[in-house]
C-alpha cells in the first residue's frame, strides 16, 4: 500500500506561495529596472553621440548679447541675479534661462564647452521625461516617441545653440508639468486621494510658471489642458476649467510681458517686413503667412532634410492666392478626422490623431505670424520654434507604429524591426552631420548662404566675422550683400559704414554712417559711430557740431560728452572741453576712461596757464589734481615749479622731496629742487608737457 504525503500546514504553504509570488514580483522588478536603465542608456548615448560636433562649439549668432557680452549675466553676484528677475536689460523677458546661465559663468567663464554639455543634457532629461509622461498617459509606443524626439533633426538648432537654452530648460519643466496634471486628472476622475488632487495640482502649476519664465513658448497649455479632457472623456467640465483657470492666468500674464518686451525692446522702432494686422492687406497676408508655415512645420516634422538655420522669407504682401492653399486642406484634413472620431470610450485613431494635431497646432500658434515678433525680421519660420510642437507629430506616429507591431506576425515584425532600425540610425546620421554645421559661425553661415544666398543675417554676421579677422575685402563684400538686401536696416549700414572707414573710403563711410543714423534715431551707439567717423577723417567742425547734438539728445551717455571734450580741447577750446569731460565723469564716475581724459586736460590747461604766468590758477588745479592722484611724479613736479613761482618755497621744496621719494631717478625734480634750495644758479624750473587727448572711433554694431 502507498504511503500518503505528510501535508505542510495551511500557514506554511501560505508562507510559501507568498515568497514565491514575492520573488517572481522581485524578478519582474529587476527586470522592468534593467529594461529602464538600458532604455534609458539608448536615449543618452544616442544623444551625446549626435552632438558631440558641438561639445566645444563656437559662441553662435546672438549669443554675445544673452552671455557672452552680458555684464549682468557675467556678474555673479546675487544684485545680478536679482536684476534679471526685476529690472532686466535684454531684449525678452525670460529670468530662469538667463539665471540658468549666470549660475554657469563662474563655473564656465567664456570656455563654450560647459554651456553646450548642459544644454546637450537638458535636451536628453526632455526625451526621457517625454518617454515617462507617455507611460503616465498610457499611450503606446512611449520609449520609441521619446528616442525619436532625441534624435530628431529639427532639434538640433535648439540644442547645438546654447542661446537656446531657452528651449532645452522650458521643456522638461513643462513635461514635469505635464506629467504632475495628468497624475492630478486621474485622481480627481478616479476617486483618488484630496492629497495627489492638490499635491499634483500644485507641483503642476509651479512647474508651468517655471516653464514660462524660462520660455513662453508653451503659453498655449492651459488649452491643451482642455483638449487633453475633450480627448480623454468626451467634453469639459466645470472641474476641468477650474483645474485649467491657474495656468491660463499665469499664460495671460507672462504672455503679455513677453509681448510688451517684443514690441518695446527686441522690436522697438524697427520695421518689419509684415504689413499690419488690422489692415486688409495685413490681415491677408498674415493668414497666407501662417497656412504655409503650419505645413512647412507639419513637413519638416516628417522629412527633416533640408533644414537650414535661416529660411528663404516667402513674399507674401500683398499675397498670390495659390499661398492660401494649406487652409483648405488643413481644413479638409480636420474635418476628416472629426468625422472618424469615435467616442471617448470607443476611441479612434483618428481622435488620438485629432489630439496630437490639435497640441502641435497650439504649440506653435504664437509664432504663426499673427503676433508681431521680432524674428520676423529675418524670415517666417525656424526649427527652433518647433522644438515643443514637434511633439504632436511625433507621438501620435509612433502610438501607430507600436500598436501595428504589437498586432502583426512575428515575421513582419522582425521586418518592421529591420526597417525602425535603419530609419532610426538614418535620422540619428543626419542630426550628426547637422550638428557639424553649429561647430562654429563660419559652418554656420557659409551652410546657410550656399542654400539661402539672399539670406541678410547670415551675410551680416559672416561680415562681422570676417571683419573681426582683419579680412576687410572679405566683411565688405558680406555687409554689402546685407545693405542690398535690407536697405531698410540701420545695422547693415553700419556695418558697411564701418569697414568702408577702415579701407579709407571715407566718403562712402560718411554717406553710410548718414543712412544709419537717418534709420536709428534713437540707437545711441551708432550715433556715436558717424560722430567718430567725422572725427577720424579729420571733419572736426562738422563732428563737433554732431557731438554737440548728441549730448542734447543723449544727455546720460558719457562717450558723447567724452568725445566732444577731446576735440574741444584738441581745438583749444580748454574751458569748454574740460566742462564736458567734466559732465562725462558726472555721468560714468566709475569709469577709467573720462576719468583718464579730465586728468589729461586739466594737466593741459594747468601747464598752459602757468606758461602765461597764471600761477595761481595752475596751481588750484594741480591741487585738485594730486587729491585724486598724490603719488603722480608729474604733477608733484609741474606743483612744485608754480609753488615756486608764488614765492611758496618751502611749499615746493616740500613737493619735489615728495616726488623724488617717489622716484629718485626723476630728472626734473632733483633740478627743480636745487634751483629752490639755492644749490643752483636761478633760473625757472622747467614744466613737463602733456600730450594732446587721443580720439578713436567705437566699434561697429554687429548685425543681431
Amino acid at each position: 500500500m502507498q504511503k500518503s504525503k505528510v501535508r505542510q500546514p495551511v500557514a506554511v504553504e501560505l508562507a510559501a506561495g507568498a515568497a514565491a509570488e514575492d520573488g517572481a514580483w522581485g524578478a519582474a522588478r529587476v527586470a522592468w529596472v534593467r529594461d529602464l536603465l538600458f532604455r534609458g542608456g539608448v536615449i543618452l548615448l544616442a544623444v551625446l553621440w549626435i552632438y558631440s560636433p558641438t561639445y566645444h562649439g563656437d559662441w553662435l549668432w546672438d549669443d554675445d548679447s544673452i552671455l557672452t557680452a552680458n555684464p549682468v549675466v557675467q556678474s555673479a553676484s546675487l544684485e545680478g541675479l536679482y536684476n534679471l528677475w526685476v529690472s532686466p536689460t535684454g531684449a525678452d523677458y525670460f529670468p530662469l534661462s538667463y539665471s540658468a546661465l549666470w549660475a554657469q559663468w563662474p563655473f564656465f567663464g567664456l570656455n563654450s564647452t560647459g554651456y553646450h554639455a548642459v544644454t546637450i543634457l537638458l535636451h536628453a532629461t526632455g526625451a526621457l521625461l517625454l518617454w515617462r509622461l507617455l507611460v503616465v498617459m498610457r499611450i503606446p509606443g512611449a520609449w520609441l516617441a521619446g528616442l525619436l524626439f532625441a534624435i530628431h533633426p529639427v532639434c538640433v538648432e535648439s540644442v547645438a545653440w546654447v542661446s537656446e537654452i531657452k528651449n532645452t530648460i522650458s521643456l522638461p519643466l513643462f513635461l514635469l508639468s505635464a506629467i504632475f496634471f495628468v497624475r492630478h486628472d486621474e485622481a480627481v476622475w478616479g476617486d483618488g486621494s484630496k492629497d495627489a488632487r492638490v499635491g499634483n495640482w500644485l507641483l503642476s502649476v509651479g512647474f508651468f510658471a517655471l516653464a514660462m519664465l524660462a520660455k513662453t513658448s508653451v503659453v498655449m497649455f492651459p488649452v491643451v489642458l482642455l483638449l487633453h479632457a475633450w480627448w480623454k472623456r468626451g467634453g469639459i467640465a466645470k472641474r476641468d476649467l477650474v483645474a485649467a483657470a491657474p495656468f491660463f492666468l499665469v499664460s495671460l500674464i507672462l504672455g503679455l510681458v513677453t509681448i510688451y518686451y517684443q514690441h518695446g525692446r527686441a522690436i522697438g522702432e524697427e520695421k518689419m517686413p509684415a504689413a499690419d494686422l488690422f489692415t486688409v492687406v495685413g490681415f491677408l497676408s498674415r493668414t497666407a503667412t501662417a497656412g504655409m508655415a503650419i505645413l512647412f512645420y507639419l513637413w519638416e516634422s516628417v522629412f527633416p532634410f533640408g533644414l537650414l538655420p535661416i529660411y528663404p522669407q516667402w513674399q507674401v504682401n500683398p499675397p498670390q492666392l495659390a499661398q492660401f492653399l494649406p487652409w483648405p486642406i488643413l481644413v479638409a484634413a480636420g474635418c476628416g478626422l472629426w468625422s472618424c472620431r469615435g467616442t471617448a470610450a470607443a476611441p479612434t485613431a483618428a481622435r488620438h490623431a485629432l489630439f496630437g494635431l490639435g497640441f502641435f497646432l497650439l504649440m506653435i500658434f504664437p509664432i504663426l505670424g499673427f503676433i508681431t515678433i521680432s524674428y520676423m525680421r529675418i524670415t517666417w519660420v525656424a526649427d527652433h520654434f518647433n522644438y515643443v510642437a514637434i511633439i504632436g507629430i511625433i507621438v501620435p506616429l509612433c502610438a501607430v507604429a507600436a500598436a501595428w507591431f504589437a498586432s502583426a506576425r512575428p515575421p513582419l515584425q522582425l521586418t518592421a524591426l529591420a526597417a525602425a532600425t535603419v530609419l532610426l540610425a538614418s535620422l540619428a546620421v543626419w542630426s550628426l552631420r547637422y550638428a557639424h554645421v553649429f561647430a562654429n559661425e563660419d559652418a554656420l553661415w557659409t551652410y546657410t548662404l550656399d542654400s539661402n544666398p539672399d539670406a541678410w543675417q547670415a551675410h551680416n554676421r559672416l561680415g562681422a566675422r570676417k571683419g573681426a579677422r582683419g579680412d576687410l575685402e572679405g566683411a565688405l563684400y558680406h555687409f554689402t550683400n546685407s545693405t542690398r538686401l535690407r536697405p531698410d536696416l540701420g545695422e547693415t549700414h553700419n556695418n558697411l559704414a564701418t569697414t568702408l572707414m577702415a579701407l579709407g573710403r571715407t566718403d562712402e563711410a560718411l554717406e553710410e554712417f548718414k543712412v544709419t543714423t537717418e534709420l536709428l534715431p534713437k540707437v545711441f551707439a551708432v550715433q556715436l559711430n558717424r560722430g567718430n567717423a567725422l572725427s577720424g577723417a579729420g571733419r572736426n567742425e562738422q563732428a563737433e557740431k554732431w557731438y554737440q547734438d548728441l549730448v542734447t539728445r543723449f544727455p546720460d551717455q558719457f562717450q558723447a560728452w567724452n568725445n566732444l571734450g577731446i576735440i574741444q580741447v584738441n581745438k583749444g577750446n580748454r574751458t569748454e572741453g574740460i566742462a564736458s569731460l567734466r559732465r562725462a565723469v558726472e555721468v560714468a564716475p566709475d569709469l577709467e576712461e573720462p576719468r583718464r581724459n579730465l586728468d589729461s586736460a586739466l594737466r593741459t590747461e594747468a601747464e598752459a596757464l602757468a606758461l602765461a604766468g597764471k600761477f595761481v590758477e595752475a596751481e588750484a588745479i594741480y591741487r585738485e589734481m594730486l587729491k585724486r592722484a598724490p603719488d603722480d611724479v608729474m604733477l608733484l613736479t609741474n606743483h612744485g615749479v608754480v609753488l615756486y613761482k608764488l614765492g611758496r618755497n618751502d611749499a615746493a621744496i616740500t613737493a619735489f622731496r615728495r616726488a623724488l621719494a617717489i622716484n629718485p631717478g626723476a630728472k626734473e625734480a632733483a633740478e627743480s629742487l636745487a634751483v629752490a634750495l639755492g644749490k643752483a644758479t636761478p633760473a625757472p624750473p622747467p614744466l613737463e608737457t602733456q600730450e594732446p587727448l587721443p580720439s578713436t572711433l567705437s566699434p561697429a554694431i554687429e548685425g543681431r
